[in-house]
């Protein structure tokens, strides 16, 4: 998990914190389905996705590599796009202050029901409603990305 699933916002090392998180968060939403419905099921399916699909490798692929380059967004979603034939959603960290350009954060391919690819530009399940007192912002600070260059450094150069 920590190889294929890891924390790269916060690089304190202990991926505990985050794991909970996407389980209480997207796992127990999924768990409605019999495929992902444990933890054991959800992140093992999830698992088998990633490599399945292999996204990283489809970035370096197509030139998309960490580093102290800058890629576009629109760049990036149509390249992603052309392979798998779905809308990525692409989401980034913003600007801090004395910053000028926006960190990419997270590439999300969204699936249907039966765990076929689709847009994710496409309504989906109604978002869980979320409990008042809660910000609307997550805690990650991740929101999708403006179609403008985007920072792709190395997990250790990221400080957000």
């Amino acid at each position: 998990m920590k190889i294929y699933w890891p924390d790269v916002i916060h690089s304190s090392g202990n991926c505990t914190y985050f794991w909970k998180h996407e389980w209480e968060k997207h796992g127990t939403c999924a768990a409605q389905l019999d495929a992902l419905g444990s933890q054991r099921k959800y992140f093992g399916k999830g698992l088998d996705l990633y490599k399945a699909l292999a996204l990283n490798s489809m970035l370096q692929k197509l030139g998309i590599v960490p580093s102290g380059n800058y890629y576009q967004i629109s760049d990036i979603k149509d390249a992603l796009a052309s392979i798998y034939g779905v809308v990525p959603k692409v989401q980034c960290l913003p600007p801090k202050q004395g910053e000028e350009v926006q960190t990419l954060g997270q590439i999300e391919l969204c699936f249907t029901k039966d765990l076929q690819l689709r847009n994710c530009t496409e309504p989906g399940e109604p978002e869980a409603r979320r409990p008042e007192g809660q910000p609307a912002q997550p805690a990650t600070g991740l929101e999708v990305c403006e179609d403008a260059p985007a920072f792709y450094p190395p997990p250790e150069e990221i400080k957000h």
